[in-house]
């Protein structure tokens, strides 16, 4: 089965992409970040303002006023410098009073910045949050509506890792998003006024940078290689633990547990040593920049105590220009954790998108046709495979698997109210013979029609509700039983149920339960018995009341006993409706107006039971067969 071709934008731009209904939300936390940024920088200028002022006021006598100057701005750049606000202190009491209201002002920066740091953390959180639910359900449906040849070659383990962790790992970026944001906004900002303060000394500080990107860089693809091992081994994980739980009674049977838990073992290690070099990389970062950015500092600071034996630089702007400086590398660092994590991102985004390029049923049959929108009404029943070909390795790349035909020019013709058994050996072919009859798959070659209409031109929603399918591998859903067999139809009341119910032979067990139809099943059913979970899957077909029935060793799992008490009602449900029946035991099938004996994919007889035995053929070795 075709998966839609990836999209041929780098990964990197479609995920950018996928944040434009986000837009508003970044920008609102952007100018956030921004108010924030500009908080921070007022603190560095009262405490210029602040060393300036007290030394001017330091030790002076006051016998005459004393000037000192807020919000004063020095800069190369001359249309950018600002004489500030004078104030003249005639005494000791005015100077405090001045040096408090500046305490005061960092106060209220200090506030002002807690809002909004508040509002752009919450905003970018909400967005993960919100992307992140999106992309689960927008996933879960992918899966769900794929075609059943495309998720037969996945594992269930990895696209479980997909929509858990790789949307954990994305979820997690964004909400990280609020910390770079605001490091990006700091930097742009406090790097503007740097230049305009003293562009010689700033240059300095900016050489660096490039080194710094390369590092980044550099470093964050070692990161995004162990990334992508570590999202692998974390679906091998998975799809242990799945096998496991699902095979614990093989495991114990086998007492295989110490080389199962060998095998994971060995999983679990792989992640590891994945984990600690990623891990070594990403602790490589922060020191290296770091160490850069005291070089880049003690540059600077050697550099601006000339300027300010000069007289081109005040001692208070010596210090705020310093203090900014070391101040600028702590969100450089940020942003290059940020580049580890983008780096994680965007393998989990790659995954993610593997995921969502699945073509849905609808959308790859579409492809192959222009009609697929015919209803099924009024249905009589009646069953035609014209010269059906298929095979499950049709699109494979190897020629001699895709010419190995699983169903091989078949044809058989089931009347309206007809019951046609379908027998013969395992892997003969029969249960694909039905898959096709559902579209589980498309035929390769040939045409299935109901009522002379090819169901190739049917809506897939009209074809399945015409059918009631009772499967070979009963699955319950964990939930209770009323739940449960209501699946067939969520409109049917509390008496309908009842009465598929005892038609499957199933009231009477449920009734003997403690909370009768409120039990609860469990995870698949895992707390009734096998018996109990097929009868339960034949109430839910009956329940269906579809004009056609497919029953795929729907009494497997009954015993003998069971298996008698529904058989009448089994036959009473068959009754004006066309039904298929796959059965290895002759009880199942002696009553069918048609019995398929089915070899290799091929019909090889055709007839009632009595005559398939006078005819001597393969029907009458398996029966003798099953009988001994």
């Amino acid at each position: 089965m075709d998966k839609k071709p990836f999209t041929k934008n780098p990964i990197f731009t479609r995920f950018v992409r996928y944040h434009s209904p986000y837009i508003g939300s970044i920008l609102l936390a952007t100018a956030c970040a921004l108010v924030v940024a500009v908080c921070e920088f007022g603190y560095f200028q009262i405490l210029a303002d602040t060393i300036d002022g007290l030394t001017t006021v330091g030790g002076n006598s006051f016998d005459e006023p004393v000037s000192i100057r807020y919000l004063r701005h020095e800069g190369d750049v001359g249309i950018f410098a600002f004489d500030g606000f004078e104030i003249k202190l005639t005494n000791a009491g005015d100077a405090l009073k001045a040096f408090l209201w500046l305490v005061g002002g960092m106060l209220i920066l200090v506030f002002i910045k807690g809002i909004f740091t508040y509002g752009n953390d919450y905003v970018m959180a909400r967005v993960g949050h919100r992307l992140a639910f999106q992309l689960r359900s927008v996933l879960y449906q992918c899966i769900v509506t794929a075609p059943l040849g495309v998720l037969r070659e996945e594992r269930s383990g990895d696209l479980m890792a997909r929509i858990t962790d790789d949307v954990r790992v994305w979820q997690a970026l964004i909400a990280s998003m609020a910390n770079i944001i605001r490091a990006f906004v700091l930097v742009a900002l406090f790097a503007s006024i740097l230049l305009i303060t003293s562009y010689k000394l700033t240059l300095f500080v900016l050489l660096i940078l490039p080194l710094v990107a390369y590092l980044i860089t550099t470093i964050g693809r070692r990161i995004r290689g162990a990334s992508t091992n570590i999202q692998q081994q974390s679906a091998d994980i998975y799809s242990q633990l799945k096998e496991t739980l699902i095979g614990i009674k093989i495991i114990k049977s086998f007492t295989s547990e110490h080389a199962e838990t060998e095998r994971f073992r060995t999983l679990n290690w792989n992640q590891y040593c994945s984990a600690i070099l990623r891990a070594r990389f990403a602790a490589l970062l922060p020191p290296t920049i770091e160490w850069l950015g005291f070089v880049g500092v003690a540059t600077v600071f050697g550099l601006a105590c000339w300027e300010v034996i000069g007289g081109q630089l005040s001692t208070g702007w010596f210090i705020g220009y310093i203090g900014m400086v070391m101040w600028i590398f702590k969100p450089i660092k940020t942003i290059g954790n940020a580049n580890n994590a983008l780096q994680q991102c965007l393998v989990s985004a790659e995954r993610i998108f593997y995921l969502l390029d699945f073509r849905s049923e609808a959308e790859q049959q579409g492809n192959d046709r222009s009609t697929d929108n015919i209803e099924l009404k009024n249905i009589h029943g009646a069953v035609t495979f014209e010269n059906v070909t298929f095979s499950y390795s049709q699109n494979s790349e190897d020629p001699q698997a895709a010419s190995k035909h699983t169903i091989n020019n078949v044809s058989f013709e089931a009347k309206p109210g007809e019951v046609v058994a379908l027998v013969g050996p395992s892997g003969s072919g029969k249960t694909t013979l039905l898959n096709l009859l559902l579209r589980f798959y498309e035929v390769v070659s040939g045409k299935i029609l109901i009522d002379n209409v090819p169901i190739s031109e049917v809506k897939l929603v009209s074809l399945r509700q015409s059918i009631a399918l009772v499967p070979q591998d009963t699955f319950l859903f964990d939930g209770t039983i009323l739940e449960n067999i209501r699946y067939g139809c969520p409109e049917a009341n509390d008496d309908a149920i009842i009465a598929a119910a005892k038609k499957a032979n199933a009231h009477e067990f449920i009734t003997k339960l403690p909370k009768g139809y409120a039990t609860s099943v469990g995870e698949a059913g895992m707390k009734l018995s096998g018996g109990e979970q097929q009868r339960l899957s034949i109430a839910r077909a009956l329940l269906k009341d579809a004009p056609i029935l497919v029953l795929d060793e729907a009494t497997s799992s009954l015993d003998t006993q069971s298996e008698a008490l529904i058989q009448e009602s089994l036959t009473n449900l068959m009754a004006g409706r066309t039904s298929f029946i796959i059965a290895h035991r002759l009880s199942t099938v002696v009553r069918a107006d048609k019995i398929l004996v089915i070899k290799e994919g091929e019909i090889l007889e055709t007839g009632t039971h009595e005559t398939l035995l006078a005819k001597g053929g393969l029907y009458q070795k398996l029966c003798e067969m099953q009988l001994n």
